[in-house]
């Protein structure tokens, strides 16, 4: 369950980065496209990591 949410929050939150990030750099759709996407994965990524970690760290307490 801990691996639904940390994919979760994180494709979340990468692609609200991503969004604001070409937003602010004033890019236009393909290049917003590009960003929120990689964004998204790098924050799937990092919240699976982050699960897993947390995850592990119960285990040994």
């Amino acid at each position: 369950m801990e691996k639904d949410i940390g994919l979760s929050l994180g494709l979340l939150a990468g692609t609200t980065f991503g969004s604001g990030i070409g937003f602010l750099w004033n890019w236009q759709s393909y290049d917003l496209v590009w960003s929120v996407s990689i964004f998204g994965m790098l924050g799937m990524s990092a919240g699976l990591g982050y699960a897993l970690w947390s995850r592990r760290s119960q285990k040994i307490s």
